[in-house]
């Protein structure tokens, strides 16, 4: 039963494909051309995920000899959109160049203006446009990858700022090249005339973007002079956060409110700017307060006590201070100074913390007591 179900299948067809209806001619192509033509495209189009993934693992077999599973997913997912893209140019290239153009349409050829000189430069734009979009996400995965490798090192290309910013600017860079290779290519325009050319107009735009091109060059004095980089806490303008990202023009940072502040690059080589994470030490400053109705020993006993702990704390270095600097409003008035040798704010929290409990256990066992604020109201009775 399926034998006979197969034989009848093909012999119909066979019959359809020789049918002579799909012989009719329609522009000087029949319609078994436009047929093919048109399955040929819906095959590329369904297929094209699997050749663009087919294709980039093998580029990337030849580009690495040693296989990595996370970097064969990266290389994948950022080159099988623009691959797909180079594979659908090409197969709706040969589909079309399959096909004649009827000679009463009247249409020049190629080489001379009218529509298919239109249809050709549209396609080498395509095709120009398709490839450098290729490189840019190439230049992406290498970015990922000398990110990667050089992650845990010291070395020029482990600089987390410095290596974005060059990724951007050979985007930048192949993106220009792309585009003048489109004016020389496609256009057949003289490039060197026209960069010549564009002399004057670079001066007048230059003098346009005064402020843009003190930023770029801003942008390159903080990657050779590193005040900072991408991670530090810093402050500048009032503005305290984390470096984020250090673009060509302006440099964002992460607020302690968690918000993003973009500010360029020249306001931060003009002004001061402190990076608090060069800092070897966090200073804690605070004023300690006794009461009057304390006795003069254990007045003393306490400011030895507190002196000795803060001394020989390990977290705090040797410029400490504990004296007794004025008679206050409510008491005797301790001024209280140590530099904690913690760059993270939470730690050198948890060290203050560890020590102020500890000076409530030296004032009870002086048998010291903290000063309130008090106010005293005099309420004249005028009966």
């Amino acid at each position: 039963m399926n034998f006979a179900c197969n034989v009848a299948s093909q012999i119909n067809m066979n019959f359809f494909l020789k049918s002579d209806w799909l012989n009719i001619e329609i522009g000087q192509n029949s319609i078994k051309e436009y047929l093919l033509v048109l399955l040929v495209i819906l095959l590329a189009l369904l297929l094209r995920r699997f050749f663009a993934t087919l294709l980039s693992k093998l580029l990337f077999r030849i580009i690495r000899k040693k296989e990595n599973s996370s970097s064969i997913q990266s290389f994948v997912l950022l080159l099988s959109r623009p691959v797909g893209w180079i594979i659908t140019l090409f197969v709706l290239y040969i589909c079309f160049s399959s096909l004649d153009v009827p000679v009463e349409w009247n249409l020049s050829s190629s080489e001379k203006p009218g529509l298919l000189m239109l249809i050709h430069k549209v396609f080498l734009i395509s095709i120009i446009t398709s490839f450098t979009f290729f490189a840019l996400r190439f230049i992406d995965f290498l970015a990922i990858e000398l990110m990667a490798k050089e992650g845990n090192g010291t070395g020029f290309l482990a600089d987390k700022q410095l290596l974005p910013f060059l990724k951007e600017l050979v985007k930048i860079l192949m993106v220009i090249i792309a585009f003048f290779f489109g004016l020389g290519f496609v256009f057949e325009l003289n490039v060197a005339n026209l960069v010549a050319g564009l002399g004057l107009g670079g001066l007048a735009f230059a003098l346009a973007a005064k402020e843009s091109l003190e930023n770029l060059f801003a942008s390159f004095t903080i990657f050779l002079d590193k005040p900072f980089v991408v991670g530090d806490l810093v402050t500048v303008n009032s503005i305290t956060g984390t470096i984020e990202k250090v673009g060509f023009r302006s440099t964002r940072i992460r607020t302690l409110e968690k918000s993003v502040v973009s500010l360029p690059n020249k306001l931060l080589i003009d002004n001061a700017l402190d990076n608090l994470m060069l800092r070897t030490h966090r200073r804690a400053d605070s004023n300690l307060i006794l009461e009057y109705k304390t006795s003069k020993e254990n007045f003393g006993l306490f400011l030895e006590k507190l002196r000795n702990y803060i001394e020989q704390h390990p977290r705090c270095n040797e410029e400490s201070m504990v004296r007794f600097v004025e008679f206050g409003d409510n008491g005797y008035v301790i001024r209280l100074l140590y530099f904690v040798d913690a760059q993270e704010f939470n730690e050198f929290c948890q060290i203050r913390e560890e020590i102020n409990l500890q000076i409530l256990d030296i004032a009870k066992s002086c048998n010291c007591s903290f000063a309130f604020q008090t106010h005293t109201v005099l309420l004249e009775d005028k009966r």
